[in-house]
């Protein structure tokens, strides 16, 4: 809980600097890249990671690697969470500054899984469909879930919509239960 506190106000303070330098686009896109590189190369993430080395070091291949590939203010974020040993947050810190801007921006956030792949053409009549019903925009994230059997599920903020067969026969078997309780 308290890291989870500490990303926020990193987030908070990165977003409010990239904002007022119109880097916002920028600044995310360089943490999702430092993430991307983080979960992806085992080797990056024990060498950012490991306590036998020092925030020296971190910090001069961490500026040999990144210097030319982000921009100083994202850089400076890095510097700051290594100096404060938080490195292992940069992660959260770049969850909590997408939720900011989907926030400043007035964006909402669904995650979509279906049964399988779908292609740009559902993708995108997916995202009008929620976006019309809300009147809102949507940024999704899509997923592949095939224990679902078909259909969709989305959720968005503290809601889910369940479109999928498994989710059908749910509620059927919820109904069904609830009718042989009355008749009981």
């Amino acid at each position: 809980m308290k890291e989870e506190r500490a990303s926020r106000r990193y987030a908070q303070a990165l977003f409010e600097v990239a904002t007022k330098h119109n880097l916002v686009a920028t600044v995310e896109s360089d943490l999702a890249a430092i993430e991307s590189a983080f979960l992806t190369d085992d080797e990056f993430r024990l060498f950012l990671t490991s306590p036998y080395r020092s925030r020296e070091e971190k910090l001069n291949v961490l500026g040999k690697v990144f210097s030319d590939k982000v921009t100083a203010l994202t850089l400076q974020l890095v510097r700051v969470m290594i100096d404060k040993r938080r490195e292992y947050e940069l992660g959260s810190i770049r969850k909590d500054f997408a939720a900011l801007r989907r926030e400043h921006d007035g964006i909402l956030y669904a995650q979509v899984t279906s049964a399988v792949e779908l292609d740009a053409s559902q993708k995108d009549a997916i995202v009008s469909s929620i976006g019309g019903q809300l009147n809102k925009k949507i940024e999704a994230d899509f997923k592949v879930d095939p224990t679902l059997v078909g259909g969709v599920k989305v959720a968005y903020d503290e809601f889910v919509l369940d479109g999928s067969v498994k989710g059908t026969f749910k509620r059927l078997k919820e109904a069904f239960r609830r009718e042989n309780l009355k008749k009981a």
